[in-house]
């Protein structure tokens, strides 16, 4: 079959197509039976969430393939129209590829929340798709050309992929699951390969290294109310789009300086079903970072208003929660013998992934350990920060401060972002928190200062790794052993989850763990799911 050299406009891919139903046309009619192709079980996943109006073989028949970038071959099938110019790329049509790309509308947002834009449009990385299938392109422009899905057409190289969203005909309406044929074998509750962002492949799924961890996942015994969290999902949307744009949530990773920007509730809930119908099916999705060693599952991506629907066993769930928990972790960081990487103290930064470590540099440990031995402990400064986070107080103290010095009205949750703004931003990045931050604690700045001076992404790197190292692997360990693995647990970062009644043993040794591993008592609160 010859090669056509293709420039990648429409014009070059009509041409294409044109050429692949003339060589088609030239072969002796032939009969096959058909296969379905799908996709490995890893991209798709058991399931994918499509709009409950969307009936896709009423669709294929109102608008047939081959009036788009699908050509039937001499056998009948049906296959598409490569962009490539090679002719023996082209591959059979295979109706669950469709679907995946239309499920990619709530299952991207689902992992990340902090995603979810204000015009509702899903940035969708091509790489994404086409380890997935190569062909995507037929597939994508038959969904757009079919009023299916509209995009941006925002494609800046090595900044932003392009965004996709349901056109008006399917945005608001409730979605159903569409279950590909690989989930009547059975769901894994934990995946055995996940996807590594870091490492931009499929890695093993460590967590089944750690029993403590992935056994309460293993056991299926997870459950959501799935009809009523559905409900109320769906009203909840229809809540904030007939109260306006200023209901919105305000997206606050994306937020900066005077622009708020929100998230679309449309895609919203989305993502909540989507999660809403892993936990259903008993797709947790448990997994452990590359990056900062933290599990991530179905739980920590699902929103926290959605959790009164989770139940283990049939019990409700109680989740215990270090408050204010990234400040009073920093405080850890005070502490001489911490840089020291043979200093014999419960937690120092050998004891940290390697990863972590790479982020510093030797001469650069030196320097934060010489200024942290210089500091005066009894400073009011210093023992007000470590007196004021180990009450679990810090949110609400800055809020006094800046409301009365600027006459604002921020409330805990906008003063939150601020700090951690404080603690994670680039240092010549000076918005009005963190200087009033410096203001009332000048010995604390500065340490967040030298810890992010050649790497600013190094103290996020640094406490979160922390906070997995302490909550995963003490904690939840220390619950799995002394409770002779009796105990359900699940993380959310810096929290853990139980069942009812075993809320005062998980407490009591995360504030013993905690107090031995950091230095100071922290403060712990406990709430029904």
């Amino acid at each position: 079959m010859q090669k056509i050299i293709l420039n990648t406009t429409s014009i070059e891919w009509i041409k294409i197509k044109k050429e692949l139903i003339k060589y088609y046309s030239s072969l002796e009619p032939r009969h096959t039976i058909a296969s379905s192709l799908g996709i490995k079980l890893k991209y798709s996943g058991y399931f994918a969430m499509i709009p409950e109006n969307f009936d896709i073989d009423a669709h294929l028949t109102q608008y047939p393939l081959t009036n788009y970038m699908f050509v039937e071959d001499n056998t009948g099938r049906i296959k598409s129209v490569p962009t490539t110019g090679n002719l023996d790329s082209s591959l059979l049509f295979d109706k669950d590829r469709l679907i995946y790309i239309i499920g990619l509308i709530s299952s991207i947002p689902a992992k990340n929340k902090d995603s979810i834009t204000e015009d509702g449009y899903v940035v969708i990385n091509s790489l994404l798709i086409r380890n997935a299938f190569k062909d995507y392109w037929s597939y994508l422009d038959y969904l757009i050309k079919t009023d299916v899905l509209c995009t941006d057409g925002q494609y800046i190289v090595g900044e932003k992929s392009k965004g996709y969203k349901f056109t008006e005909s399917y945005s608001d309406k409730p979605l159903k699951r569409y279950n590909y044929p690989i989930s009547q074998a059975g769901v894994e509750a934990i995946p055995s390969e996940v996807y590594s962002e870091e490492d931009k492949t499929f890695l093993r799924n460590t967590v089944t290294d750690f029993p403590y961890l992935s056994y309460w996942y293993s056991v299926k015994k997870l459950s959501i109310d799935e009809v009523a969290a559905s409900h109320y999902a769906y009203s909840v949307m229809q809540d904030k789009i007939r109260n306006g744009k200023e209901s919105w949530d305000i997206n606050r990773d994306k937020s900066h300086r005077n622009t708020i920007i929100r998230k679309d509730p449309k895609t919203q809930y989305h993502a909540a079903q989507y999660n809403i119908h892993s936990i259903a099916v008993g797709d947790y999705k448990a997994s452990i970072d590359t990056n900062v060693h933290r599990l991530h599952s179905v739980i920590t991506n699902l929103q926290k208003t959605y959790r009164k629907f989770l139940k283990f066993n049939g019990n409700q769930l109680i989740n215990i929660d270090v408050s204010n928990s990234q400040p009073y972790l920093l405080c850890l960081l005070l502490n001489p013998l911490f840089w020291d990487k043979d200093s014999d103290i419960p937690l120092n930064i050998s004891m940290l992934h390697q990863n972590v470590q790479d982020k510093f540099e030797e001469c650069q440990l030196e320097r934060i350990k010489t200024y942290v031995s210089s500091l005066d402990r009894t400073h009011k400064n210093l023992v007000g920060y470590i007196n004021t986070v180990s009450i679990g107080q810090i949110y609400e103290y800055m809020a006094n401060v800046i409301n009365e010095a600027r006459r604002t009205n921020f409330q805990k949750k906008d003063i939150k972002v601020m700090i951690l703004t404080t603690l994670f931003s680039k240092n010549r990045y000076m918005p009005t928190c963190k200087r009033y931050f410096r203001m009332y604690f000048p010995d604390i700045y500065r340490l967040i200062e030298l810890v992010k001076e050649i790497d600013y992404t190094a103290l996020a790197c640094l406490l979160q790794n922390i906070e997995s190292e302490i909550i995963l692997h003490r904690c939840c360990k220390r619950i799995w052993e002394k409770g002779n693995g009796k105990i359900p647990v699940f993380t959310i970062h810096d929290s853990i989850c139980t069942t009812k009644g075993n809320e005062n043993y998980v407490k009591d040794i995360m504030q013993s763990i905690l107090r031995k591993n950091i230095g100071i008592p922290p403060f712990i609160k406990e709430e029904t799911m």
